[in-house]
């Protein structure tokens, strides 16, 4: 590079950082992001996309029961830990369902790699925001069942997980699996259990922790508030944020999408309203990862000025994934005949249960998510001129926080002013 070259961009240099400075009303900041990537092999960018489908699929299949008129939060990628930890221990058609609806195909030993980087590198993205991934086996001793020492190897190899036997007929097994639990999510979800069952064999955690602050944060003072119009129509008024920023944003059938990206970019929450005229029903029923990469794209070369109003707000949720799961083809593994587990232990188990809870608060500073996904198993017995826009969240909205370089979905949901 020339010596005129590096004084041009020195000089762009300053004047944004001069601009970034200026303090007015019409104040506009920059919302452009800067990541420090997850390196992902050829193969691993494949699983992430089918991955990123098996999210969307995912949450579809919740929203339909949820409904379209609750707000909801979901962590897919919790999910794919756990299916994760289940297909280790799986065998046969039980193991190739789980690898066929995360879209990972019959590479069983690639699924442990992926997700051993995706839980090592995702906390070191970007020292602006913390994220924090744990996993957790509790076996109970008070039936005797041990697991096989090299799926033990897997689980502390690939997903850094602590094992420990545990009397499930003690009072303080269900103090250690709840304490656990608020201790790897900042006490957000403070219990996953009302009560330990003395006949379940074991139970296997995943645990997220997302916490960081807006690139630029939101005035509090800027916050008003002002209408936002309900799925039924029924008007409510709520605070929303307020601000002026440089921000990527796209727009096209479906509806207008905003990336505000926390810290040094390395995530980012996508805030997506729907066209007029659609619903969050008709968004969350035709957005699929290839719409998603679309738009992403897109966004890549669209920034902004952009005038932002929306809420603050936090959810929480709970959520049954046994129909959910088997209505996407995992069948096997929830079913006592035909389980199969035998990579796992020399006894015989099924899933009995699975579930998450979820939650995510959002306000002027930043976001903060968590989540816990427990399988219950059972025995079988600047200076640039752009184009300005408005991007006013006060009607129902899709929202999703994402790893910028993986573009995995950490947490996805509506948001719809209950």
């Amino acid at each position: 590079m020339n010596a005129s070259c590096k004084s041009i961009l020195l000089a762009i240099a300053l004047l944004l950082v001069t601009l970034a400075s200026c303090k007015d009303d019409d104040e506009v900041t920059y919302m452009l992001p800067d990541a420090k990537p997850i390196k992902l092999t050829e193969e691993q960018k494949l699983m992430r996309d089918e991955n990123n489908e098996f999210a969307w699929r995912l949450f579809q299949t919740v929203q339909r029961e949820q409904g379209d008129d609750k707000s909801t939060v979901l962590s897919p990628i919790s999910v794919t830990y756990m299916l994760g930890m289940l297909n280790a221990g799986a065998v046969g058609t039980t193991r190739d369902e789980i690898t066929s609806a995360l879209g990972f195909g019959d590479d069983y030993e690639a699924v442990n790699e992926f997700c051993k980087k995706m839980i090592e590198g995702a906390p070191d993205v970007d020292p602006a925001a913390t994220v924090k991934i744990a996993n957790c086996i509790d076996v109970n001793s008070h039936i005797g069942l041990s697991l096989l020492k090299q799926y033990v190897n897997d689980m502390k190899s690939y997903y850094h997980a602590q094992i420990e036997a545990l009397d499930f007929t003690k009072s303080s097994t269900l103090s250690k699996i709840n304490n656990w639990c608020s201790n790897n999510t900042q006490g957000m979800i403070p219990s996953i259990l009302d009560q330990v069952n003395p006949d379940a064999a074991m139970y296997l955690l995943n645990a997220i922790y997302f916490n960081a602050e807006w690139t630029e944060k939101f005035d509090v003072n800027d916050t008003r508030n002002s209408s936002f119009t309900k799925q039924d129509g029924s008007v409510v008024n709520l605070p929303l944020m307020h601000r002026k920023a440089v921000a990527m944003g796209c727009e096209s059938e479906m509806g207008s999408m905003l990336c505000i990206p926390f810290g040094s970019g390395g995530y980012s929450m996508y805030v997506m309203l729907p066209a007029e005229g659609k619903t969050i029903a008709d968004l969350v029923n035709e957005m699929s990862q290839q719409e998603l990469s679309q738009h992403l794209d897109a966004m890549g070369m669209t920034p902004h000025e952009v005038d932002i109003l929306m809420p603050r707000f936090e959810i929480m949720s709970e959520i049954d994934l046994n129909s959910i799961l088997q209505s996407l083809g995992i069948k096997q593994a929830f079913s006592p005949q035909t389980a199969n587990f035998s990579n796992m232990s020399s006894t015989s188990m099924y899933v009995s249960s699975m579930k998450q809870k979820a939650k995510i608060e959002v306000n002027e500073d930043g976001a903060r998510g968590s989540a816990v996904t427990m399988s219950t198993l059972y025995t079988n017995t600047g200076p640039v001129q752009y184009e300005k826009a408005t991007f006013h969240a006060t009607r129902p909205f899709l929202y999703f926080i994402l790893e910028g370089s993986t573009r995995s979905i950490f947490f996805i949901g509506t948001y719809c002013g209950d």
